[in-house]
């Protein structure tokens, strides 16, 4: 997140640096070509590059063409087994899983992340023999397991292992709420953010799971005698801390905003040299989530800060930005541990409410998938549903951020927003998806002619969620079938969840017909 002064300040700063990743997927026995990337056109908008096309898509305009060759796949094995619990849910047949992680035996199917033989992090030390997978762990505690948890067996022939008791980990689930940049940009207050969390709960959105209310940028101004940092007077007349019992006064949670660096990136005071200091000041004032944007100092300072926050012995989701100045920084290729580290992670640069942003936004994040998990996610950033895409974009935008498990972070002005917004943003069926206790981020199995088919593997017995994504400028049908999902060829019922409607049973196959041009059919399949 960049205001104009601060893009043309830096400008002359970064360096488009082109990041490649090549993904050899076996699933199911299909073989899946799959190179993702995206890059910056500019400092403060993300160009959102077409990526590339998976299974000889093309790739789209603008973006850059997908790599010849393939490489081998870093992170969770893909197979037909059974799929892992997370979240310390109960498992069907199993014991309950040590510190709420993935459960030993079976790899995940389509969806993967997780190998068998990984090692269980409980209180941060391994307890299990067996060598950990490489890359996508879920994390307890913030800490990578680098593997599977103790307890359980996963259930046989592709079967979920069911969901259970509330996690105890910091972002069991994608964190859903809403954040101040992308409408009012450096303009917070403590009367905005109190019309927010009112509109929260009116609107339905707190019904609907959103829980976050986050201060971004320019907040603070300066530090006292004693270093601390403090509020902009003019703007938060009452202090962060009565603004969060506010908050917490409603049932929701108060996020705020910081950099590593002496400066953010509006140039406001930064944390640098003080990261336990203002970590015991969030502590005390009731904060619940921080972002901390890399706009100035060193990756380096990410570690700390994680410490610092674990330190206070309140439970703040941490989520941080390293992409700022030098391209993009995501698990397995970056100096930075974010596994262990933090919950969240930015994958790219900043968002910006166009369909070319949010297409190359899922691109970068496509071979992303085994990096999230329970307590750790890859971020594609705000959501920009309501601020001015089409229809069908919004409902694209806001379908394909719940499969992939990004947060659910809205960016629009929810005091204002429009019914058709309001029923996008508040979809049970949607939520449900991007909420799942497994935590899977969704694989694509299938791209032909700009048409995308997006699997998710879903708790409970053989549950899967599809998207059928239309990124093609006409209306297409579009089809699934059960094997390319990892469920057996035969009947299954099918529910449609933008519809919020079931369609019954169908055999072996689903067609969608008329799939808007750059719109999405979303639908439940259980088996």
């Amino acid at each position: 997140m960049l205001t104009s002064n601060a893009v043309l300040v830096r400008s002359s700063q970064r360096a488009l640096v082109t990041s490649k990743y090549r993904w050899f997927i076996c699933a199911f026995g299909s073989a899946v070509l799959v190179s993702g990337c995206g890059s910056s056109d500019g400092p403060g908008l993300n160009n959102g590059s077409g990526g590339s096309s998976g299974l000889g898509g093309a790739p789209a305009t603008g973006g850059r063409a997908p790599s010849g060759g393939a490489a081998a796949a870093t992170g969770g094995q893909i197979g037909t087994g059974g799929v892992v619990a997370a979240g310390g849910a109960a498992q069907t047949g199993g014991a309950r899983a040590t510190g709420g992680s993935a459960a030993t035996g079976g790899s995940m199917g389509l969806g993967g992340g997780v190998a068998t033989g990984g090692i269980t992090a409980t209180g941060g030390k391994a307890t299990a023999g067996g060598a950990p997978a490489t890359g996508g762990a879920n994390a307890t505690g913030g800490k990578s397991t680098a593997g599977a948890a103790a307890g359980g067996t996963t259930a046989t022939g592709g079967t979920s292992a069911t969901a259970g008791t509330t996690s105890s980990i910091v972002g069991a689930t994608p964190p859903m709420g809403w954040n101040s940049w992308n409408n009012f940009g450096c303009n917070p207050s403590e009367s905005l953010i109190k019309s927010v969390a009112d509109a929260m709960v009116s609107s339905g959105m707190a019904a609907a799971g959103y829980n976050y209310v986050n201060i971004d940028d320019c907040w603070m101004s300066g530090r006292d005698s004693s270093g601390n940092l403090l509020a902009d007077t003019a703007k938060f007349p009452s202090g962060i801390k009565a603004l969060a019992d506010y908050v917490h006064a409603k049932g929701l949670k108060l996020g705020i905003y910081e950099s590593p660096g002496p400066t953010t990136c509006a140039g406001k005071t930064g944390s640098q040299g003080h990261d336990a200091q203002d970590a015991k000041s969030f502590a005390s004032w009731g904060v619940d989530y921080l972002k901390y944007d890399l706009c100035s100092g060193a990756k380096t300072a990410f570690a700390p800060m994680g410490t610092a926050l674990k330190a206070t012995g309140r439970p703040i989701f941490y989520s941080i930005n390293p992409v700022y100045g030098g391209g993009s920084c995501v698990p397995p290729n970056c100096s930075v541990d974010e596994l262990k580290i933090c919950n969240m992670w930015r994958i790219e640069f900043d968002i910006t409410n166009t369909w070319k942003s949010v297409t190359g936004l899922i691109d970068f994040d496509k071979p992303l998938y085994p990096y999230a998990g329970p307590g750790h996610w890859n971020d594609p950033d705000m959501l920009e549903v309501g601020r001015g895409m089409t229809a069908d974009e919004d409902k694209s935008h806001f379908g394909m951020w719940a499969i992939l498990a990004a947060p659910l972070i809205t960016g629009n002005d929810i005091t204002k927003m429009s019914a058709a917004t309001k029923a996008i943003l508040t979809n049970p069926d949607v939520i449900a998806v991007n909420q799942d206790p497994l935590g899977i981020q969704a694989q694509l199995i299938s791209s032909t002619n700009s048409l995308e088919t997006w699997s998710k593997v879903m708790s409970g017995t053989n549950v899967r969620a599809v998207a059928l994504f239309n990124r093609s400028g006409s209306a297409q049908s579009m089809s699934v079938t059960w094997t390319q999902i990892g469920l057996k060829a035969g009947a299954a019922t099918v529910r449609d969840l933008y519809q919020q409607k079931d369609l019954g049973p169908f055999t072996d196959s689903y067609t969608a017909t008329g799939v808007p041009s750059h719109g999405i059919v979303m639908l439940k399949v259980t088996q």
